[in-house]
């Protein structure tokens, strides 16, 4: 288990360090012109992207961290689940620059959403598994947490779907439905407490 948590932390980690690198001056800015350039929509979209991304990222790891503190033994099916939403994580420094260089056309809400929630549906699949058929959990596991992992495991690719018809309407717009993944993160977690 060891093994197979330090490389999914080296992934995330490795992820959220590249995407700065979609926060990049254009070729021969210099002197004034980068005061003026970080003013500009295409820096604050940019901008946005990344911070949105990094904290998304972060949300990813969260709810990896915290099925792997449940699951006690792991197969060969549980490591083909974790890679396959390590992959999804490990693409994400190239949505953002997608989603920079798509501008205001819906293609990189598009590109972005649709790999959110492959990653969203591999780590729900991955819960699934280990709770269900793959028997990688304690025998005694509450029935209701269970349930409330099932279930909040697919917030983020819900919100990241809904946002899909929005991007053809108005991207800014689209953008905007993603905050509610903080919101529904934020909602259950107060209600899990309570």
């Amino acid at each position: 288990m060891s093994r197979i948590l330090a490389l999914s932390d080296g992934v995330f980690a490795f992820a959220m360090t590249l995407l700065v690198l979609g926060l990049v001056l254009p070729f021969g800015t210099l002197g004034g012109q980068v005061g003026w350039y970080l003013q500009q929509s295409a820096f604050q979209t940019a901008l946005y992207a990344y911070v949105l991304t990094f904290f998304v990222i972060g949300m990813w790891w969260q709810g990896h961290h915290l099925i792997f503190g449940y699951i006690e033994r792991f197969d060969r099916v549980l490591i083909r689940l974790n890679t396959i939403f390590l992959i999804c994580i490990a693409i994400l420094p190239f949505t953002v620059v997608v989603l920079n260089a798509a501008q205001s056309t819906p293609t990189g809400v598009v590109f972005f959403a649709v790999t959110q929630i492959a990653a969203g549906l591999c780590l729900s699949a991955l819960w699934w598994y280990s709770s269900g058929p793959g028997h990688l959990i304690r025998p005694n596991f509450p029935p209701e947490w269970n349930r409330y992992l099932r279930r909040t495991s697919l917030f983020m690719p819900v919100v990241f779907a809904a946002s899909i018809p929005f991007a053809f309407y108005n991207v800014v717009v689209a953008q905007g439905v993603w905050l509610l993944v903080f919101v529904l993160w934020f909602v259950s977690r107060r209600i899990a407490r309570g």
